[in-house]
């Protein structure tokens, strides 16, 4: 039989929770790539066999979906193992744990290979050893930054895993120049094997709501009529507290009380959330509304007075595109790369200066032109990202990854 002359790529995607923000990342890639034909490429994303239908809908064309199976007897153990391992839980088949404190670098099943892939990209921190040539995507690097955050055998975890997936990929892939040189820095890497592809609006792989869809939103949500959104799940680092400590500002100090909007899900931190905002008497104020769907929360932004992003490390910042995409302002902490993403499209607070950000969030509530401009602003930076462009770059990177020519230089979408 003779083989096809396409690059048979496997985009591997094996993660255990596809709502949080790298789901969604994929999946914008995956509409991206199914839409191109720019190459002879052939994409087949794997995935979990119980958790394979987040992706489905967003895979035709030059793409695929192949699933995994997890095995019973590992499922258990393995939750455990993995729950304290952010990016890892998609991680089941090849690992093994000699102890709480001993973390093994897990090694493929044998799946991709039985499949003689050209190429592997791990879009997600989670990845394995193979010998086929690998794109490795870390995220971020947050544990390096924010020790405190984590356990002592969460980075562990972090650093043996990572640091080990990048050593073996040919190519290690990040959003911003700002995450390059912390990786370069950070792990001693050599600049020449990391590639900055931005990421686009994840928002491109959905339909814009339909006013009929906005309303019952509205009224399924129960959405108050004037309110700020900041969608994340209740992790420490993205600093819910630094709302709910400026909500407390604006009332008692400046006498504007005004409802804020978390959706996402939730975790343990949310018990610590409720008793700061129930001890700054602002809980009345604050709506959780869990974790949405894309064309749900498209209808939040449609009719959030603005978005806020106070959180204290970010490997990229995709809500910040999303808000610029659904032509809504931004009020953005300066942490880390936000500056680099949003760019002159948002107004920057010190992401530990709760008296910033209520100056802002006044600023925006009573200043109209002060709104229109930011979203004007916004929606200039948007045209320079494009899902398209994320899609051609990859596109590029796989060529040369598997050994032909190429430049991330070379395809500029429209």
């Amino acid at each position: 039989m003779i083989r096809s002359t396409k690059l048979r790529i496997a985009i591997d995607c094996r993660i255990n929770d596809p709502q949080q923000g790298v789901g969604r990342a994929v999946i914008a890639l995956a509409g991206a790539l199914s839409a191109s034909s720019m190459y002879e490429q052939e994409y087949t994303f794997v995935v979990r066999e119980d958790v394979s239908e987040w992706i489905r809908p967003h895979i035709f064309g030059p793409s695929r979906c192949e699933t995994v199976s997890v095995p019973r007897s590992l499922r258990s153990r393995l939750k455990r193992e993995l729950k304290a391992v952010p990016g890892v839980e998609s991680i089941w088949n090849g690992i093994r744990s000699h102890s709480k404190r001993t973390v093994c670098v897990p090694a493929s099943d044998g799946f991709l290979e039985s499949r003689d892939f050209d190429i592997v990209h791990f879009p997600t921190q989670g990845a394995f050893l193979t010998k086929i040539p690998s794109i490795y995507q870390p995220w971020d690097l947050q544990h390096v930054h924010f020790p405190e955050f984590f356990s002592d055998t969460e980075i562990e975890s972090r650093e043996k895993l990572y640091r080990a997936f990048c050593r073996q990929a040919k190519y290690v892939c990040v959003q911003t120049e700002w995450g390059k040189n912390d990786l370069v820095e950070s792990f001693s890497i050599e600049p020449g094997k990391v590639e900055v592809i931005r990421w686009g609006s994840v928002l491109d792989a959905y339909r814009a709501p339909s006013s009929t869809a906005i309303g019952a939103t509205i009224e399924k949500l129960r959405l108050p009529t004037q309110f700020f959104l900041y969608p994340a799940v209740t992790w420490a680092h993205k600093n819910h507290e630094a709302i709910i400590h400026a909500l407390r500002i604006l009332k008692h100090v400046h006498d504007v009380k005004i409802n804020v909007c978390f959706s996402g899900k939730w975790t343990a931190f949310r018990r610590q959330l409720d008793r700061l905002a129930s001890k700054l008497g602002v809980a009345d104020q604050i709506q959780y509304l869990g974790f949405i769907s894309a064309e749900e929360l498209q209808a939040v932004y449609a009719c959030a007075t603005a978005m806020v992003f106070p959180s204290k490390f970010e490997g990229f910042g995709l809500p910040i595109l999303e808000a610029f995409h659904a032509g809504v302002p931004v009020l953005s902490s300066n942490a880390t790369v936000l500056p680099e993403v949003a760019q002159d499209g948002a107004l920057y607070f010190d992401p530990n200066s709760p008296e910033q950000l209520s100056q802002h969030m006044k600023g925006v509530l009573e200043d109209h032109r002060l709104r229109v401009g930011l979203i004007e602003r916004g929606k200039q930076i948007l045209s320079r990202y494009s899902i398209r462009q994320t899609a051609a770059d990859f596109q590029v990177l796989y060529e040369r990854t598997a050994g032909r020519s190429g430049s991330l230089s070379d395809v500029h979408t429209p």
